[in-house]
């Protein structure tokens, strides 16, 4: 669950064998970082979290200022189809705020100024961005790619009372662009505790089972050393069949579902 919102919204047992057998220079950083992943697919659900097909939370939103003091609390509703159709809401009826992606389209319905309207190409490319570092798509695709270099950062305290043991994703973007995203992993869990990239960062917590995956409850989001936003889920469902409509764009804003 993650953000692309929370991107967000939504995924480690480390075999010792992987750390004490260096094969050359590069391959025993590569080993333990996949040896992290390997043991963060099976803490989250193994097969079950690969499969992940729908997803449907509903829970609070909350959005702080630079200050960190409450500015907004919203209630939200997301729907996930994977692996490119997203739709989240804000707040209730008629006066939500919406928006769907579906691959490299979407719209977006302003409730309060009744606005309907496709989505910028600037939009699009910031939630293909963002859908990219979500931690679905490190978790369930990145790591695994061929092209994407994996390097092993070690055990480091994240924050008061939580270490974790870290990887950087360098993913090449076209030329010699990259994008590079640092993932960290609970010690004792496995589990994913935080995702940085540029100078952002998400927290997650309170993992809860699923039917066999394992979700966390609680995605804060910071940006350098500040909170700028918090999800809280307060009810998650999976592999449940989700209406295709609600990924159409309406032909009026008076038909928005």
């Amino acid at each position: 669950m993650s953000g692309r919102l929370f991107r967000t919204l939504m995924p480690p047992l480390v075999s010792l064998a992987v750390f004490s057998c260096p094969i050359s220079p590069v391959l025993p950083q590569e080993d333990r970082a996949r040896a992290l992943f390997e043991a963060a697919t099976r803490a989250l659900g193994g097969e079950k979290y690969v499969a992940l097909k729908s997803l449907m939370g509903r829970g609070l939103y909350s959005q702080f200022n630079e200050r960190e003091q409450l500015q907004a609390l919203l209630p939200f509703t997301v729907y996930i189809v994977y692996p490119d159709r997203e739709r989240v809401e804000f707040g209730r009826g008629k006066d939500r705020f919406i928006q769907v992606n579906v691959g490299a389209h979407g719209w977006i319905y302003d409730g309060p100024s009744r606005n309907l309207r496709d989505q910028k190409e600037e939009e699009i490319a910031r939630f293909r961005t963002a859908q990219r570092r979500s931690l679905e798509t490190v978790m369930r695709d990145l790591w695994r790619r061929s092209d994407v270099r994996l390097r092993y950062l070690g055990e480091r305290e994240l924050w008061f009372r939580q270490r974790g043991v870290g990887v950087e994703l360098i993913v090449p973007l076209g030329g010699d662009e990259v994008d590079r995203i640092q993932i960290y992993f609970d010690p004792q869990t496995h589990l994913p505790v935080k995702l940085a990239y540029d100078d952002a960062e998400e927290r997650f917590h309170l993992y809860q089972d699923f039917d066999g995956i394992k979700l966390p409850l609680r995605i804060d989001r910071y940006r350098g050393d500040l909170q700028v936003s918090r999800a809280s889920f307060e009810e998650v469902r999976v592999n449940i069949p989700i209406d295709p409509k609600l990924f159409e764009k309406p032909p009026s804003p008076d038909k928005v579902r």
